[in-house]
């Protein structure tokens, strides 16, 4: 005989077919309901019915379906916390807190008024009206795979259940030890030693182990996972333990280990991914076995709890959500999707449901009129988010357009094993949500012997970073190119796919023959003009806990601040802590007012220094462990270069070997020049403001020779502009490039911007350089034109100049009318004027 008892029995008792038969229900579920164009978890609960004791009963609610329908609510709610936005959660806790209590106390009311109306004592009907008063959310899935977790009236809505629920649990603390007489001064003494206790646990310890963990942890993938579900189990039983339910342990620990799972990181995307495929689909189908539809046919009262229950907590729910819409300014769309989320009932319902029946406060109607509840809100709830949320997402991507917004083609050039992991997460940090563009991971072969040797290992680490990648849900395309001059390889590569952005590697490794980094890196900064981010990343990306950023003067000014900016604020999004941004006194206002207006919104801090050589100074005094440093730098003959940007890699590489930083080269792409925000340097300057023959002197006697060469400066005004000129340039050297000088200021003495240009073919020695100088470019502008238009001619002014041919070019020119028609022939072959 092949089998001592027949293949199969109603219900199944083989656990076997009982597992095949509940993965055949996940595998149809999501087709029939993509079909039907409607939720995916409706479909979950109305499977778990049919297939349940009451209708079919292919499936009996035994302890395997519980245990597994518990995990999978334990896992729902863990995943709402981990993706809840904490910066925005912080920011508005307020707003969370008091849409908490609104959710909660409105439904509250009118289910004990309820209760009391259909005959039931008053512990009934307060246990009743907490079952309204929680939420579960069900339907967090859908507004996860719309992309609007991070929207304001979300993230409210989501931080609410820090309310609903623990309040929901309170209730039924109470209610239970008013009944048994338990309720006295030593219950409430227990009850806040241990969850005060339990709250340290997870806010002081549980992070400190992460951070650990995570620091220390050399095995990978799996091992993470592990240690996220043990961390998460650990965290619900203590919280039981605590005196609380399951579900708000699971809560806390998602926002204990929100900060250490960066969203867009292969272990989010794996914790997702086995929640919304396994442990979810189980609760689900748990919740729809609880139907007893028979019920609903035997006595009226059943349906008069039903019906009541139902409409308690939907006007309850509609009610708070309705009047979030004015209290929080919230959209119409943005209302019904939190009314969405709001409504379904499940976790604590069933916990308080089950506990209340099992001690007699609770009858067979009340009973199944919770399932039924159970079962329509979590059919509305799904139903109402999958709608309205879909306009929320509408109204999101029908923003004004940003230009720092534009999509980025990101290429990683990588060479080492052991760090490309993390440049590839840099990237996927750094890349926009909504982006469709594929990261390109690149590794350069050098032709010649060995080639084929080459090509070989780079595959095999190209295999790694696309397996990588998918784990992360992140397209890539990976790029070999082969070349005799690895950075030419990188430049091509850059120039034939379209490249906007370049994160690469470093080491750290210095010698007296390098310039900055060495020589591919300082060629490649040479070759190219897309944004670069060097990095130097000594631990895992998800430790880090704030980022520091760097900005020096002048630097908010290049064309490419902005998505420089926006890079970083994205990865500091994921990364989850501040943005601290340090930048010298007298720019401050500016680069604050740059910074706040680059999306997304993430914490930010400014703290300032009164001079730029002060920066080292204040890194020692301020940085912490678990920092990311970040450096705004620039190319030589840019408006913000100044030699000691380039120095200042190496500083920090030897001065603090373990702290990791990155070092951002702004994209030098030209930007259209607005004709209403004034004159261009070319229009500013005159053959009369060209000072040739500069004789050597002091930068106070050079100044004086190139600003006499205007008529209309007295003497006074020559000497106050001068004055000016020296103390605008003493905490931030002038020079631009090498043998090249720009000083600038706003001053009263002028009543129109001057632009001004002294030459020395032979050079002259200037204080304020290492080099000698050959030309020195003057800005002056009035009190009355605005800061920006000013710093708009600068940008402008420097870009006038660059090394090689302009420089040479301009340095041995004979006469003021060269000097103009040089730099206008070459603005005009490069399409500029």
């Amino acid at each position: 005989m092949f089998f001592d008892s027949p293949p199969y029995q109603y219900p199944f008792i083989d656990p076997v077919l009982i597992f095949a038969f509940v993965m055949f229900l996940l595998a149809l579920v999501p087709i029939i309901a993509d079909w039907l164009k409607a939720p995916r978890i409706v479909f979950y609960i109305i499977g778990g019915a049919i297939a349940g004791p009451h209708v079919l009963n292919f499936l009996h609610r035994d302890q395997t379906m519980v245990l597994l329908g518990t995990v999978g609510l334990i896992y729902l709610i863990f995943l709402a916390g981990l993706q809840l936005d904490l910066n925005k959660f912080i920011k508005y806790k307020y707003q969370s807190l008091s849409f908490g209590l609104l959710t909660f106390l409105l439904p509250f009311g009118i289910g004990v008024g309820l209760g009391l109306w259909l005959g039931y004592s008053l512990f009934t009907a307060l246990l009743m009206a907490s079952l309204f008063a929680s939420h579960t959310l069900v339907a967090y899935p859908i507004i996860s795979r719309l992309g609007i977790t991070k929207n304001m009236a979300m993230t409210t809505s989501v931080g609410g259940i820090i309310v609903t629920d623990p309040g929901a649990l309170l209730v039924l603390a109470i209610v239970v030890g008013a009944h048994s007489g338990d309720i006295s001064a030593a219950f409430w003494l227990m009850l806040t030693v241990s969850v005060a206790a339990y709250l340290a646990i997870i806010y002081f310890i549980i992070p400190v182990v992460g951070q650990w963990f995570f620091r220390n942890s050399k095995s990978g993938g799996a091992v993470e996972y592990g240690f996220v579900l043990a961390i998460l189990f650990l965290c619900a039983y203590l919280a039981m333990v605590a005196g609380l339910e399951a579900i708000i342990g699971a809560f806390l620990a998602g926002l204990a280990l929100n900060r250490l799972i960066p969203e867009k990181s292969v272990l989010m995307n794996r914790t997702k991914f086995i929640g919304e495929a396994l442990f979810i689909p189980f609760f689900l189908l748990s919740v729809g076995m609880l139907v007893d539809i028979s019920a609903f046919f035997t006595d009226v009262r059943t349906w008069v709890v039903a019906v009541t229950m139902i409409i308690a907590v939907v006007l309850g729910k509609g009610g708070a959500a309705y009047l979030s819409q004015y209290i929080f300014k919230f959209s119409k769309s943005e209302s019904w999707t939190i009314f969405g989320l709001t409504v379904p009932q499940a976790a604590a319902t069933l916990a308080v449901t089950l506990i209340a029946y099992d001690i007699g406060l609770f009858d067979d109607y009340i009973l199944n009129g919770t399932i039924m509840m159970i079962l329509v809100t979590c059919l509305i709830g799904p139903y109402v988010v999958e709608k309205y949320g879909k306009e929320v997402a509408l109204a999101e991507d029908r923003e004004p357009y940003d230009p720092s917004e534009a999509p980025q083609r990101i290429l990683v050039p990588l060479a080492n094993p052991e760090t490309s992991d993390a440049l590839m997460d840099i990237s996927f940090m750094v890349r926009d949500t909504g982006s469709e563009e594929p990261v390109y991971p690149l590794t350069v072969a050098r032709d010649g012997a060995g080639v084929e040797s080459q090509v070989a290992r780079g595959e095999k680490m190209l295999s790694h970073a696309v397996i990588h990648a998918a784990s992360a849900e992140t397209p890539v395309v990976p790029v070999t190119r082969i070349d005799f001059n690895v950075s030419k390889g990188i430049t091509r590569a850059v120039n034939e796919l379209r490249i906007s952005s370049v994160v690469i590697g470093w080491n750290g490794e210095i010698s007296t023959k390098q310039k900055i980094f060495g020589s591919i890196l300082d060629r490649l900064l040479e070759e190219i003009d897309e944004m670069v981010m060097v990095c130097k990343i000594e631990d895992p990306v998800n430790t880090f806990e704030r980022m520091v950023v760097a900005i020096p003067p002048l630097a908010a000014l290049e064309a490419g601040f902005a998505d420089a900016i926006r890079s970083l604020k994205l990865m500091a999004e994921q990364l989850g802590g501040d943005m601290v941004v340090v930048s010298t006194d007298e720019r401050e206002q500016y680069v604050r007012s740059r910074i706040i207006k680059v999306k997304p919104e993430v914490p930010l801090e400014f703290s300032t220094i009164h001079s730029w050589i002060e920066l080292p100074g204040w890194i020692e005094k301020n940085k912490k462990e678990n920092d990311l440093f970040v450096m705004i730098s620039a190319r030589e003959g840019t408006l913000s270069w100044r030699p000691g940007l380039d120095r200042f890699p190496r500083v920090l590489s030897q001065r603090y070997p373990k702290l990791s930083f990155i070092t951002v080269y702004p994209s030098e792409a030209e930007v259209e020049i607005d004709p209403k925000l004034g004159d261009t340097a070319l229009t500013l300057l005159q053959e009369k403001r060209v000072r040739l023959h500069l004789e050597d002197g002091l930068s106070k006697e050079v100044l004086e020779q190139i600003l006499r060469t205007d008529e209309e400066l007295s003497e006074d005004k020559v000497d106050s502009i001068v004055r000016r000129l020296v103390e605008s340039s003493a905490d931030y050297k002038p020079e631009v490039m090498p043998g090249v000088l720009l000083f600038e200021s706003h001053t009263s003495k002028v009543t129109r911007q001057k632009f001004f240009i002294g030459i020395s073919k032979d050079g002259v020695n200037v204080e304020q350089s290492a080099h000698l100088v050959h030309i020195v470019m003057i800005l002056v502008s009035p009190k009355d034109l605005s800061v920006d238009d000013h710093l708009r001619g600068l940008n402008s002014v420097v870009r006038l100049i660059r090394p090689g041919k302009i420089f040479e070019k301009i340095k041995n020119a004979e006469s003021a009318s060269e000097v103009i028609g040089t730099l206008k022939s070459i603005r005009q072959q490069n399409g500029l004027t």
